[in-house]
Formats: structure tokens, C-alpha cells, sequence
């Protein structure tokens, strides 16, 4: 029985779905009804992700995308064009970290960090513009971060790289909504994925305690819990919602 939080005959796009939360909602979205393009820089690493997803009887292809190339949006938004002459449901998720303290900032390392997490998000989805107004259903959903509402010594740049997104989110929904476009943001906290864990297991382990705490459950979030709250937000079940930013931290901002 299809409900409304079904993504029946969806055609989604997510990037940096190779790990962490972005593989996370691949996976919920091909479950879902959804045929999936998985994304990651390397195709071995989306490649094992569309495997994965197959298994379980679902749709999923694999492309390269780097978010830090130039020129790499308009590959990606041709291939979905020739592909599948559709998109409904874009999910922008790839981002980098690149932790300092803003006096050891460079500025290759800030460009980069708004490269990938600001400047392509925003310029890939002005690209599948004419691709989501072919969709009865278009919904986008940016990946953004606690860190912009609540921003955090060391990682000033890519805090406010998702302060960003956040703006530019709000910005397309108003511009887009008489296009039959939804636009919101997801913010994310407490969740533990490659990206910010230390490599050392000791550290690791300490790490992921002292984050737990920061939040009203005391725990960390699994990466299927952001999933199901993108989902959410991407499907039927969210139609007169847009513009808005749905934060799912376990409390960590209350």
C-alpha cells in the first residue's frame, strides 16, 4: 500500500552517498520506491553502495562527482538529462570538513571549503532547475550542520559554509515555489561519521562520549534516523512545507 511518505517511481540524486549520512539516505530512498544515483569522487566507493542497494532489490546507479572540480555540476545535470529526462528529488550532502583555527585558515583551504560546500550545491541545483520542473512532485533538500545556528572554535569555515546553505535554501524556495519546487534544509547534529571521527580508536571512542553529552538524549544519532527525516522531507508527506530548516540533533541546539 503506497503512503505519502513513499518515494515511488522517484528519480533522487544524492550526493556524497558513498558514506556516513549520504549513504544512509541512498539507501533509505532506493527502500522507499526511489531509483537512486549514488555519487561519491571515486566510482569504486558509490559502486559498492548501488551493490549494496541491489541486493535488496532496489534501483540505484553510480556516477563520479567531485564537488571541488570545476565544470563537474554541468557533467552530472547532462547525464541525469540523457539518462532519465527527470529529476524529482535532489539532495545536496557532499562536504568537506577541513578543521583550523580561523589564524591558521588559508585561503585555499577557505575557498575550498566553499567550493565544495556552498558554491556547488547551489550552482548544481540552479543546473537541474529545468530537469525538477519536468517532476510533479520536485523537493530539494540541502544537508547543512548544528554548526550554523551554534558555531564552533575550529571549524569556523565550514560553519559558516552551512550558515550558507541555509540562506541560499530559503532563497530558492521563495524563487522557486511557483515552480512547483520545494526547497528546505536539514540540520544534522550529533552524529558520528568518518568525517569528523578521529582515525586513533582511543581518541574515537572519548570523542564519541563527550559529543553524546552535548545533547538532551545522550546519545548519538544513528545515521538512518537523519535519513528518515530527509525522506520526510523529500516525499508527499511534506507537500505544503518549504523554505523551512528541519533540525534533528536530539537536542543539541534547545
Amino acid at each position: 500500500m503506497s503512503t505519502p511518505f513513499d518515494l515511488n517511481n522517484c528519480i533522487a540524486l544524492v550526493t556524497g552517498s558513498s558514506r556516513g549520512i549520504g549513504e544512509a539516505i541512498a539507501k533509505d530512498f532506493a527502500q522507499s520506491g526511489a531509483e537512486v544515483i549514488v555519487t561519491a569522487r571515486k566510482l569504486e566507493s558509490a559502486d559498492r553502495v548501488v551493490a549494496e542497494i541491489r541486493e535488496q532489490g532496489a534501483k540505484a546507479k553510480a556516477i563520479t562527482y567531485d564537488a571541488a572540480q570545476q565544470g563537474a555540476c554541468d557533467a552530472l545535470v547532462s547525464y541525469i538529462e540523457k539518462e532519465y529526462g527527470r529529476l524529482d528529488i535532489l539532495v545536496n550532502n557532499a562536504a568537506i570538513l577541513r578543521p583550523h583555527l580561523i589564524k591558521k585558515l588559508s585561503e585555499e583551504e577557505f575557498d575550498e571549503i566553499f567550493q565544495v560546500n556552498v558554491r556547488s550545491a547551489l550552482f548544481l541545483t540552479k543546473g537541474c532547475l529545468s530537469l525538477l520542473e519536468q517532476s510533479k512532485q520536485a523537493a530539494i533538500v540541502n544537508i547543512t550542520a548544528a554548526g550554523a545556528r551554534a558555531p564552533l572554535a575550529g571549524i569556523g569555515a565550514y560553519c559558516a559554509s552551512k550558515a550558507a546553505l541555509v540562506n541560499f535554501s530559503r532563497t530558492l524556495a521563495k524563487e522557486w515555489a511557483r515552480k512547483g519546487i520545494r526547497v528546505n534544509s536539514l540540520t544534522p547534529g550529533s552524529v558520528a561519521t568518518d568525517m569528523i571521527l578521529p582515525t586513533d580508536l582511543k581518541k574515537r571512542k572519548k570523542f564519541e562520549i563527550d559529543m553524546a553529552s552535548e545533547n538532551l538524549m545522550n546519545r548519538l544519532a544513528d545515521p538512518a534516523e537523519i535519513a528518515r527525516a530527509v525522506r520526510f522531507l523529500a516525499s508527499p508527506a511534506a507537500s505544503f512545507i518549504t523554505g523551512e530548516e528541519l533540525v534533528v540533533d536530539g537536542g543539541y541546539l534547545a
